[in-house]
């Protein structure tokens, strides 16, 4: 009976260590989109990137109906993707990359996880969800830093990164406003 715990043992040792090991070979997520990274002001974002400031009053001029008054910079980039960046206390924490809707179809998503998948590693969840009467499809990742969750319904498919750490800071701050 000890052997059998002792072999136990090892076996669950020997399995923790395999997947300490599986984590530290998988790839990063990105801690931004291209040039941009989380923690850029918004001047240093315009220094290497073409954007323009959304205006505040504009409420669907931008992907994120849920963010409370946000500061978001627009651009377009190569690739025809529009790409909204959002700033929380002046600095970058999250962006939208939105694409073209002529792409908009189940298998050009499909290959988007694909392609994710090939570059970051396996996805950590996938689900879907009814959002005011919208069926979103998402398919997610994260690492310590960083998450990125790929979404399609409504007519669209994007990614949405963000800084980790910003936005519990913002969730915090937020609860902390609603409890007043």
């Amino acid at each position: 009976m000890h052997f059998l715990k002792v072999i136990k043992d090892n076996l669950a040792s020997l399995c923790s260590f395999i997947m300490a090991g599986t984590l530290l070979l998988s790839p990063g997520l990105p801690k931004g989109y291209e040039k941009a990274k989380w923690g850029m002001s918004p001047e240093e974002l315009q220094t290497v990137i073409s954007v323009q400031k959304m205006d505040r009053y504009h409420t669907y001029g931008f992907a994120e109906h849920d963010e409370e008054n946000p500061e978001v910079y627009v651009g377009i980039n190569d690739k025809h993707e529009r790409v909204e960046y959002y700033f929380f206390e002046g600095k970058l924490y999250k962006i939208f990359i939105i694409y073209d809707t002529a792409m908009y179809h189940p298998s050009f998503y499909e290959d988007l996880v694909e392609d994710l998948k090939s570059r970051f590693g396996p996805y950590t969840r996938k689900f879907e969800e009814n959002h005011m009467g919208m069926v979103i499809k998402h398919t997610f990742w994260e690492d310590e830093i960083s998450s990125l969750d790929l979404r399609m319904g409504g007519g669209f498919i994007y990614q949405v990164r963000i800084d980790k750490n910003a936005a519990k800071r913002k969730r915090r701050l937020k609860q902390l406003k609603n409890a007043i």
